[in-house]
């Protein structure tokens, strides 16, 4: 007879990246056994933790009732933790469980629930609301629950704040972080990609607990590495050249000039070119656009010295 255990065919895939959370893991753990919904497994991926935390995670696999894999790499930030659990996944959804937050009992069951009611081809997901330590919504609600995309849901509905939720893992493989090394690449990169090409179920109920306390915040480096600032400088030519073509029709003027703005600031911290960036996007509109808020972003940065914070 097979145990829950041996469960070889999830429909989740919950994934936790984690670094230095010894103090807060056992928040996802206690989330984690008390589903009400048992097909799952259990994917931690240690990126480079020095505070101890591996013989609790072995403490946990023992003692689970579910599948638990766990996977070590050297610290290289959440986004390759991301395609190291997205390629692992044995499950049809990925659930992202950050390993400093919790999530209530119903949550996969509230998920397999409605994912049976909008399941097809050009869904990739659904995602919910969060909640804060005292059961406080976080940020906006969604205006319509159901289908819409991420695209309209940011820069049409303008819906900010903290939001979670399931991916597809097929979309996920389709969509995965760049492999560059820094300690974090902006989740909006693959949210968007994924947005453009496939909907999503918006529902206004709040499901994860996303705790806010100083000691679970990552850690902010007072002078960003050089790798970080690449990232950055990447990203942002990245969302000039796919987003900002459909997203700037819900943007005003000054939000699409900003979004110029900071890839000149990183372009410019990284000692990128002029010419450089200017051969890297190829719309002559856009082109037209990086040219003229070239000398603001100089003054900017040469002057007012423009720091990331």
């Amino acid at each position: 007879m097979m145990t829950v255990k041996e469960t070889t065919n999830p429909l989740f895939t919950v994934f936790t990246p984690v670094f230095n959370r010894k103090h807060t893991i056992h928040r996802v753990w206690n989330s984690l056994q008390s589903q009400t919904y048992n097909n799952f497994e259990w994917i931690v991926v240690n990126d480079g933790s020095t505070d101890g935390i591996e013989p609790i995670l072995e403490d946990y696999k023992k003692k689970a009732k579910f599948p638990m894999r766990i996977y070590h790499q050297k610290n290289s930030g959440k986004h390759m933790a991301f395609n190291r659990a997205v390629e692992a996944a044995l499950g049809e959804l990925l659930v992202p469980a950050d390993s400093d937050d919790s999530f209530v009992a119903n949550t996969l069951e509230t998920f397999q629930r409605q994912w049976s009611k909008y399941k097809a081809d050009s869904i990739s997901g659904i995602s919910v609301l969060c909640m804060d330590e005292d059961d406080r919504i976080i940020g906006d609600k969604f205006p319509k629950e159901g289908l819409s995309n991420y695209i309209e849901m940011v820069y049409k509905y303008k819906v900010k704040g903290e939001k979670w939720g399931c991916i597809k893992v097929n979309v996920m493989k389709e969509f995965r972080f760049p492999s560059v090394e820094g300690n974090f690449f902006p989740e909006s990169y693959v949210w968007s990609q994924i947005g453009l090409k496939y909907q999503t179920v918006y529902l206004n109920i709040p499901l994860r607990k996303y705790y806010q306390d100083a000691g679970n915040q990552i850690m902010k480096m007072k002078k960003p590495s050089l790798n970080n600032l690449k990232v950055k400088a990447t990203y942002f030519t990245w969302w000039i050249n796919h987003v900002f073509p459909v997203a700037s029709r819900y943007m005003s003027m000054r939000d699409r000039l900003k979004q110029f703005l900071s890839m000149w600031r990183y372009s410019i911290l990284v000692d990128k070119s002029f010419v450089q960036v200017l051969k890297e996007i190829p719309s002559i509109k856009n082109k037209n656009l990086a040219r003229i808020t070239f000398l603001p972003s100089f003054l900017l940065f040469k002057i007012l010295k423009w720091r990331p914070s």
